[in-house]
């Protein structure tokens, strides 16, 4: 499903789409003015992109999505069926031209088929165009993630993978910025917000490709990191940690460097989402009660009997914070 595409893709990628589906729709609205024009003065037509029997690969559509599918992540099924619209619209329209170029009258069926597979064509793509427009919304403007509203579905999409399949894990992390509140009162918040976007390119360009990493909220941040277990995604996490420890960015002659604190826990199969990601925002804080820039696990499975965190209170709380581990810095 097209829907899909959320999870795999960033901001970038969805501007990008968007921007390449108006260019490439206008190109084939030129080309369909082109042939009615033909057809209309009975003018002969001799281009590749008319009458070659790979047609459709001739055209800047056509060459759009040839390039697209160099990227597995858009080898599914409703570009397949785009392509495949493309290529019958193509065929069609041949059928048409070569009765033209043959000086023969034009058959209505044949002239039918063109303009009904032109019009599931072009629905077909404005669906997708659509798509990617209405998910430019779904990203934060200041850090080109995905938002808290985003992520959500992702978070329940890996929930329901873990309810059908038994053997399956996804870890999630909570981050949050160390001392974001003393960046924004001594430097502002232009270097606030550069110091966010400085952390959120870092983050992303640090996970796999279907991994997840979405700002939550002011300077916290949710990472995703299906079919991973605990032990893995800590040591993952803590990598990360120490490359935003070595980073730095420069504004205006001044260096400016940034720490985080990282909670990690499983999303556990046996509780509801809100759950785990409390469970992950409690590692995180004792990240930060030992002095911040480190990682803290909790694993869930060390938790016995509570299977319910709608009403957690304190001895819950208490519990979880026991079965807190810290991460222990790699030497690399």
């Amino acid at each position: 499903m097209i829907e899909n595409l959320l999870e795999s893709m960033h901001h970038d990628d969805f501007e990008a789409l968007a921007d390449d589906i108006k260019n490439s729709l206008e190109a084939h609205r030129k080309w369909m003015q082109r042939i009615t024009t033909a057809l209309v003065t009975r003018q002969p037509m001799d281009e590749n992109q008319f009458i070659a029997p790979d047609a459709h690969l001739y055209c800047h559509f056509g060459r759009w999505l040839t390039k697209t599918f160099e990227d597995e992540l858009f080898q599914q099924s409703s570009f397949l069926k785009i392509e495949q619209y493309h290529k019958q619209l193509h065929d069609s329209a041949r059928t048409v031209i070569a009765q033209l170029n043959l000086k023969r009258e034009i058959n209505i069926k044949d002239f039918e088929l063109f303009m009904r597979t032109q019009k599931e064509f072009f629905d077909m793509v404005m669906m997708l165009f659509e798509f990617s427009v209405l998910n430019k919304q779904q990203f934060d403007p200041t850090t080109r993630l995905m938002n808290r509203r985003a992520v959500d579905s992702v978070l329940a999409n890996e929930f329901s993978r873990m309810q059908r399949a038994e053997d399956y894990y996804c870890c999630i992390a909570m981050a949050d910025i160390d001392h974001f509140k003393e960046v924004n009162d001594a430097w502002g918040h232009d270097v606030g917000d550069l110091l966010l976007g400085h952390t959120a390119e870092l983050f992303n360009n640090a996970i796999r490709r279907h991994d997840t990493v979405s700002r939550y909220g002011g300077e916290e941040f949710l990472f995703i990191f299906p079919d991973m277990d605990l032990e893995q995604a800590g040591i993952v996490v803590d990598r990360i940690r120490k490359q935003l420890t070595d980073a730095s960015i420069s504004h205006q002659g001044n260096l400016h460097r940034v720490t985080a604190s990282f909670g990690v826990t499983q999303l556990c199969r046996f509780c509801d989402i809100k759950g785990s990601i409390k469970r992950a925002d409690i590692a995180m804080y004792v990240a930060k009660e030992k002095g911040r820039n480190n990682t803290v696990t909790i694993d869930s499975r060390a938790i016995v009997g509570q299977t319910s965190y709608d009403h957690l209170n304190n001895d819950i709380t208490e519990v979880m914070r026991q079965h807190c581990r810290q991460v222990k810095p790699n030497s690399d």
